[in-house]
């Protein structure tokens, strides 16, 4: 068993979730009634890979369980993957993993360009680095569920508006559910990204006052970013709020829900390429920058 756990890989479960992805992306295409079979046994075999892959990663790390950037990311990947299978099993006649896939495929990229070095622990950082770690993870997972569902919201509309059939092309979930999760998922997203935010400002302040790891200085990189990213996720979270009652305020949430993830986006591959002392030991300033 410990061989076989040790063998698995990211490219498993990474090739098992481009396999279904595939699957997915020909069901607009013609019918087919082994395809049904092949896609969830391989989103599912994908998915299992992954959490014996993070579980694991999680026994045999010598530091704080999945407290790297590498296993954040694919933290977060495998909360959407898993969202997915959910979502899939409810209501499989729709095609969320036209769109929620790929979002896992790029967590999953953007984990194998991220240092798998623990960040720096101390007992009296741990309890607040993982306060830091969830929230922020939490924020990620809710600003690519709200893009996702945008997204569907406008493509269903446009569909809407031509008057197709609802058996042509793409089968999505209906407006008003779309809309609602949008809605809420930026509403969380603000919340949670605040959260992370304010409880990596108190982690960097024990650090400096005791002087038991790295500070990070206040102008670093990370901190320019995700503050940004905060300000802009409040942003869209109080406009979203004040629109709700408007005849076109699903339209304008969609495109905001959108707009979040190009940000988030952003601030992961700035993280992931730009220079930060977050999350380093004392010492030359490193390229690898912790989960967003």
């Amino acid at each position: 068993m410990t061989a076989f756990l040790s063998g698995i890989s990211v490219v498993c479960f990474a090739a098992s979730y481009l396999v279904a992805l595939g699957c997915e992306a020909s069901r607009p295409l013609f019918r087919s009634g082994v395809r049904g079979a092949v896609l969830v046994g391989f989103a599912a075999a994908g998915f299992f890979a992954h959490t014996l892959f993070l579980v694991w990663r999680a026994a045999t790390e010598r530091a704080v369980p999945l407290s790297s950037a590498f296993d954040w990311y694919l933290l977060a990947a495998w909360l959407l993957a898993g969202g997915y299978l959910w979502l899939m099993r409810s209501n499989p006649r729709t095609q969320v993993g036209l769109f929620l896939l790929p979002v896992v495929l790029g967590l999953i990229g953007a984990a194998q360009l991220s240092s798998r070095a623990p960040f720096p622990q101390s007992p009296a950082t741990q309890v607040w680095g993982v306060i830091h770690g969830s929230f922020n993870l939490a924020a990620s997972v809710a600003v690519a569920g709200g893009a996702v569902a945008g997204l569907m919201w406008l493509i269903q509309a446009a569909r809407l508006a031509r008057k197709l059939a609802p058996t042509q092309g793409l089968r999505l979930p209906s407006l008003e559910l779309l809309a609602t999760t949008s809605r809420r998922a930026a509403q969380v997203a603000a919340w949670t990204a605040s959260a992370g935010f304010a409880s990596g400002l108190v982690l960097n302040a024990v650090n400096r006052r005791r002087g038991l790891l790295e500070t990070v200085p206040w102008d670093d990189p990370v901190v320019l970013r995700m503050g940004l990213l905060v300000a802009w996720l409040v942003v869209a979270a109080v406009v979203a709020r004040s629109l709700a009652r408007r005849p076109d305020a699903a339209r304008t949430i969609a495109w905001l829900s959108l707009v979040s993830f190009l940000v988030l986006t952003g601030s992961i591959l700035w993280g992931v390429l730009g220079p930060t002392r977050h999350g380093v030991p004392p010492g030359p300033v490193s390229v690898r920058e912790a989960a967003p």
